[in-house]
């Protein structure tokens, strides 16, 4: 069956169940550019108009749920009182959930500083706060599983991440490096399992308050701080204003202090799943729908990954220095190249068309030409002591080094790898994502005393 052929039984089959279960006559039926299947629907009953939102199900991805379970959380947390879109039922064939549409504004970063946005952010994490205190027996009976040991909770995400990247067999220093220093740092102390999001914050606002609490694909049990985590990472790609005015929020609506050294494991863990999730489909993928979207989330997660160790640690971490910079052969070709790439057409919701931004990539790498290599080597050589560096072994060498180093190389690690990351990220420097430039955010003006004072090694 072809994928127009697909689409249509889908929607006949949707068309089916509303006309079953919603009594009414569909009017306007929209398939959506979305990264998963998803339709708007408008339903005309007598004098009243109903605006849905059916949601289908996506590919599997790192820690993605069953799409019924998420129907079953969204059910859960209305019941509770959570804001969510009203849910109108569960379609068994093909699986979607069919809930209502809203209008209102989703929350995807706040790039302005609007102080009403960021006091809808900070009332978001009063909700989060209201999902952690709920009864997690009703979820367990709905199929989400609580960790039965402290280090069941704390390895769960971290074996999930692992065996995606594993699984491809070829060296990446960083990632052994991230995920070895997880390891040495479980948080073996911390007992509760809670509701927990997921992704956080995702929001639909209406310019004033926070509607509906929406995407919920990652929710499951676990500890809550994984939560507070993953508000620390959205922010470098969805940025808020004042993250230290969301945490305070949630300490005093939660009543509970944050441990900080959890804080820390968790927002490295979320960090470093990100490059171990995308890893694959740089090389399994052809074409790529968004290749250097893709390479900054791979690339930026990794630098605040190394940033949120430094922090932790209160290791001062080195300036970026800029890489040199050349003109290339046939520069005007590349320059054309960039032009006519920006000129095609682009469905879907992008920040720059795909082919233009790797476009814009390749121009810049051909700009560097062997400058961000040379830098590598010559760090590993005087960073790490590693003499016998070589270009076409570099990755197995720093590999084989990680693998065996002591704690106590830790912080020349973390600074090479950040300098690496720094160097690397500057060949995405036309690409509009925040995560290119913005890093870890710092909690500083509020939490004083969360993390040591910086101090170079």
């Amino acid at each position: 069956m072809t994928d127009d052929a697909a689409d249509a039984h889908s929607e006949a089959k949707i068309r089916a169940w509303i006309a079953d279960n919603i009594d009414g006559t569909i009017t306007a039926f929209e398939r959506l550019p979305r990264w998963r299947p998803s339709w708007q629907v408008t339903v005309e009953r007598g004098t009243e108009t109903i605006a849905l939102h059916v949601r289908g199900d996506r590919a599997s991805g790192l820690g993605i749920c069953p799409l019924r379970r998420e129907y079953e959380v969204l059910n859960l947390f209305e019941q509770n009182g959570i804001p969510v879109p009203h849910i109108y039922g569960w379609c068994a064939n093909p699986e979607a959930i069919v809930m209502a549409h809203l209008d209102d504004t989703p929350f995807l970063g706040d790039l302005d500083g609007d102080p009403a946005v960021q006091r809808m952010v900070e009332d978001y994490a009063g909700h989060l706060a209201a999902v952690h205190a709920l009864d997690i027996a009703p979820f367990m009976a709905a199929g989400l599983s609580a960790g039965e040991t402290p280090e069941a909770v704390a390895l769960e995400y971290l074996l999930l991440s692992e065996s995606h990247y594993e699984a491809e067999d070829q060296p990446d220093a960083l990632l052994r490096f991230v995920t070895g220093w997880l390891h040495r740092h479980l948080p073996l102390h911390r007992d509760r399992n809670v509701v927990l999001i997921g992704d956080a914050p995702q929001f639909f606002h209406n310019g004033e308050r926070v509607t509906a609490l929406y995407d919920l694909e990652l929710a499951k049990l676990g500890d809550p701080i994984a939560d507070l985590a993953s508000i620390r990472v959205r922010d470098i790609n969805e940025p808020i204003s004042d993250v230290a005015a969301v945490l305070a929020r949630y300490v005093r609506d939660s009543g509970n202090e944050i441990d900080w050294p959890t804080l820390s494991y968790y927002t490295v863990l979320l960090f470093i799943a990100v490059p171990m999730m995308v890893k694959a489909t740089f090389r399994k993928v052809s074409p790529h729908p968004a290749y250097v979207e893709y390479l900054s989330w791979s690339m930026g997660a990794g630098r605040a990954a190394l940033e949120a160790i430094a922090e932790g640690e209160g290791l001062a971490l080195d300036p970026s220095q800029p890489i040199a910079v050349t003109t290339p052969r046939d520069a005007h070709a590349w320059r054309d190249l960039v032009v006519q790439t920006g000129a095609l057409p682009t469905e879907g919701f992008f920040r720059q068309p795909p082919t233009q931004s790797l476009a814009f990539y390749l121009q810049r790498l051909a700009e560097s030409g062997d400058a961000i290599e040379q830098a590598e080597l010559d760090d590993a050589r005087t960073i790490l002591g590693l003499d016998d560096a070589a270009a076409a072994t570099l990755e197995a060498q720093l590999d084989a080094l990680v693998e065996h180093a002591a704690p106590d190389r830790d912080h020349a690690l973390v600074r090479y790898f950040h300098r690496r990351q720094m160097r690397r990220l500057q060949l995405l420097r036309d690409y509009p994502g925040p995560i290119v430039t913005r890093g870890l955010a710092s909690l500083d003006h509020l939490f004083p005393d969360a993390y040591p004072r910086p101090v170079a090694d």
